[in-house]
């Protein structure tokens, strides 16, 4: 009974240990006959065949797994497509051990390989995309260069000359605004990115925005005004980066944007989000290429977003920040009507609101939002006097007390 009970919960270990790993294991043992499995090797392959040779048969037939075994390759291993998932199956002859004895068998390790393929397949995108935006202005910096030092200097006019300097100016700025938005995307993805998140009206800071690029707007005969359809707009959020994302947008309204048009800005609020919405009646997207804009690199028009400059990245690292401000960018487009780019962010009430509930949970913070959203909530808790009525009758803080200090605090941010 002892030896039995040993075996059980030698078993039920092994089970649980199985279990527990997130890789599909299956064992045959040395008469090539299935002894074990766990249910994520089930979850990925359905129904496990009994026989290593049927096994082989309808997973490693395609792939090679079967040819390799029977020539007794060193790697016996292969890739398997499964309802859009590629799986990475590899077969090793281990030694096992059951009773005390040892025996010869094979362990089969399936793990899901479909996230890692699509980072490999992007990172190679982005370097191909990279190396052809940077070769791009190269050239035709070397192009200009070589011409004006054989013979452009001597032979051309004085205007000439400047012209082909000044193209060569613009392709360095070119390569200097790319390089700066891969390092930013560098810094994002790595999660480095310095931000400071402080409570601000979204609505004015729109409005600034705006203010600042009437002028480009107007060289271009185009109208530019704003509306605020929302009496509170406190957002916590960083504010240069809320900054990037509305000056992009709004500045790519202004270059698709034909002469005489109009680019309208709204603020509002819709429930516990406040949002920027920027209109314009320019030349739109088609829905084919709207699905795919905040694509890194991602053109409409190759040529026109090279003619204003453009890096194919503007739209990703607006998308990219608002996502790290809780937000994010919704875009609405018809092709000859126009384009309707809209940026939404969390009010300051529901984030601190939010907090609240956290920092009396106890509960660490997950993102540069909250970690400035408990500290806030902290901070103004430390300034309550003894005026502030927030006590219950047992001398607990009083929850209703404290929201209702909130959103006076919010709201008083806001001139109210």
């Amino acid at each position: 009974m002892r030896t039995m009970r040993r075996i059980a919960n030698e078993r039920t270990e092994s089970q649980a240990i199985l279990s527990s790993l997130d890789v599909g294991i299956i064992a045959y043992g040395s008469d090539n006959r299935l002894i074990a499995s766990n249910p994520v090797a089930e979850t990925f392959l359905g129904m496990i065949p009994d026989t290593l040779a049927g096994f082989l048969d309808r997973f490693g037939a395609d792939n090679g797994m079967r040819t390799a075994f029977y020539l007794e390759s060193d790697d016996v291993s292969g890739d398997l497509e499964i309802d859009g998932n590629t799986l990475r199956l590899v077969c090793q002859q281990h030694p096992l051990r059951v009773g005390g004895e040892r025996f010869g068998g094979h362990i089969i390790t399936a793990q899901d390989v479909t996230h890692f393929r699509r980072q490999e397949e992007q990172r190679k995108a982005f370097v191909a995309n990279v190396s052809h935006e940077l070769k791009t202005p190269l050239t035709t910096i070397k192009s200009y260069s070589e011409t004006l030092l054989d013979w452009g200097i001597d032979e051309k006019n004085r205007t000439d000359i400047k012209s082909d300097v000044a193209r060569i100016y613009d392709d360095s700025i070119r390569m200097e605004r790319l390089i700066a938005d891969l390092l930013l995307l560098s810094t994002i993805d790595s999660s480095r990115l310095h931000v400071q998140m402080t409570l601000f009206d979204l609505a004015e800071c729109a409005r600034q925005i705006c203010d600042r690029l009437a002028d480009q707007a107007s060289a271009k005969s185009i109208s530019l005004d704003f509306s605020v359809m929302s009496r509170h707009a406190t957002v916590l959020a960083d504010r240069s980066s809320v900054e990037r994302i509305l000056t992009n947008l709004v500045v790519n309204a202004i270059h698709y944007t034909e002469a005489g048009g109009s680019i309208r800005v709204y603020a509002g609020n819709i429930v516990d989000d406040f949002y920027i919405k920027v209109v314009d009646d320019g030349v739109g997207i088609k829905q084919s290429d709207l699905d795919n804009i905040f694509r890194r690199f991602y053109r409409v028009d190759k040529t026109g977003s090279r003619a204003f400059g453009g890096t194919g990245l503007g739209l990703s690292i607006a998308q990219e920040l608002a996502r790290m401000q809780r937000g994010r960018i919704e875009a609405e487009s018809e092709l000859g009507v126009g384009s309707q780019f809209t940026l939404f962010l969390p009010s300051a009430r529901r984030i601190l609101r939010d907090s609240l509930f956290e920092v009396s949970n106890k509960e660490k913070p997950r993102d540069a939002v909250a970690t400035a959203a408990h500290e806030t909530v902290r901070k103004w808790l430390g300034e309550l006097s003894d005026d502030d009525d927030i006590m219950d009758d047992t001398g607990a803080f009083d929850l209703r007390g404290l929201l209702d200090i909130i959103d006076r605090k919010v709201h008083y941010r806001t001139g109210s």
